[in-house]
C-alpha cells in the first residue's frame, strides 16, 4: 500500500503570501533607497550651488577690493607725484626768490650808489619850494646824509632830508613832502617787483622742463 504525503491545507497560500510579503519589501525597501538616494543627491546639488554661488561672491569681492587697491593706490602715487611736483616748483621759486634778491642786495646795500640815485631822483623831483624826506637803513644813514651835504647844489643840500628807519635793510624810500606818492625803493620792494615781472616766465620754464 503506498503512502501519500498529503499537503499541509493552506500551505501553497501561506508561501505565495511569504513570496509577496519578500517582494513587496524589496520593492518598498528599493524605492526608499531609491528616494534617499535622489535625496542625497538634490542636497548634494544644493550644497554644491551653494558653495559655488558663495565662491562666486568670494572671488568678486577680493577683484573689487583688489580694484579699489589698485584705484587707491594709483590715486596715492598721482597725488604723491603732484605734491612732490608742487613742492620741487616751489621750493626752486623760493631759490630763485633767494637769487634776484641777492642780486637786489648788492647794489642797495652801497651807500655810494644810493647817494647817487637820491641826487638824480631828487635833482629830477625837487623844486625851490619842496622839501625831501628819504628813509634809509640805520647803517647808511651817516654816510648818506654827509653825501648829499657834500653836493654844491643848496636845492640838494637844503631840500633833502636823510632819515634813519630801522624797518630799512637795504635802500630808500623816497616821498616829496606835501605829496601823496612814496616810491619805495627799498631792497624788498625791489625785489618783490622784479619777482612779479619775471616768476611767471620762471613758472613758465619749470612747466615745460
Amino acid at each position: 500500500m503506498s503512502t501519500n504525503n498529503p499537503s499541509i491545507p493552506g500551505e501553497t497560500g501561506v508561501s505565495e503570501l511569504i513570496d509577496r510579503l519578500k517582494s513587496e519589501g524589496v520593492a518598498e525597501g528599493q524605492q526608499q533607497a531609491d528616494a534617499i538616494l535622489s535625496a542625497a543627491k538634490d542636497e548634494a546639488a544644493a550644497i554644491v550651488e551653494a558653495a559655488q554661488a558663495e565662491a562666486e561672491k568670494i572671488e568678486a569681492t577680493a577683484r573689487d577690493e583688489a580694484e579699489r587697491t589698485r584705484t587707491n593706490g594709483t590715486q596715492a602715487l598721482k597725488l604723491a607725484s603732484r605734491d612732490a611736483a608742487i613742492q620741487l616748483r616751489e621750493q626752486l621759486e623760493q631759490e630763485f626768490h633767494g637769487w634776484i634778491s641777492r642780486i637786489v642786495d648788492q647794489p642797495l646795500s652801497d651807500p655810494e650808489f644810493l647817494g647817487q640815485l637820491i641826487r638824480d631822483m631828487a635833482s629830477d623831483a625837487a623844486t625851490d619850494a619842496s622839501r625831501i624826506d628819504v628813509s634809509v637803513a640805520e647803517q647808511h644813514a651817516a654816510a648818506l646824509d654827509q653825501f648829499t651835504q657834500s653836493q654844491t647844489a643848496e636845492m640838494l643840500r637844503d631840500g633833502v632830508e636823510i632819515r634813519a628807519d630801522r624797518s630799512i635793510e637795504n635802500g630808500f624810500r623816497f616821498k616829496v613832502d606835501g605829496s601823496n606818492v612814496e616810491i619805495n625803493f627799498t631792497d624788498e620792494a625791489v625785489t618783490a617787483a622784479t619777482m612779479r615781472l619775471l616768476a611767471p616766465k620762471f613758472r613758465q620754464l619749470i612747466a615745460r622742463s
